[in-house]
C-alpha cells in the first residue's frame, strides 16, 4: 500500500489496520520513502521466558506455585 503524509493523517486508521494485518505501507514524503509495519509481541508467558534462567539456579516449576503450563513458552 502507498500514501502520504496527508493520506496518512487523513486515513490513519485504515492505515493502521491494513500494516497489523501485515501489509507493507510505504509513506512517500518530500524527503523520501518512509515504510509503516507493524511488529507483534512474541507473547511468550514470563515463566517461559525465563525457564532456563530459573531452573539452572536449580529451582523448579512446582516451587514457584505456577502450574506446569505456566512454564511453556506461547507464541
Amino acid at each position: 500500500m502507498q500514501t502520504n503524509v496527508s493520506g496518512l493523517l487523513r486515513e490513519f486508521p485504515r492505515i493502521k489496520r491494513a500494516a497489523l494485518a501485515g501489509d507493507r505501507v510505504v509513506i512517500k514524503t518530500r524527503e523520501g520513502n518512509l515504510v509503516l509495519t507493524a511488529q507483534k509481541p512474541a507473547g511468550d508467558s514470563l515463566f517461559g521466558a525465563l525457564r532456563e534462567s530459573i531452573q539452572s539456579m536449580g529451582l523448579k516449576p512446582e516451587d514457584s506455585g505456577a502450574s506446569p503450563t505456566d512454564w511453556e513458552a506461547r507464541l
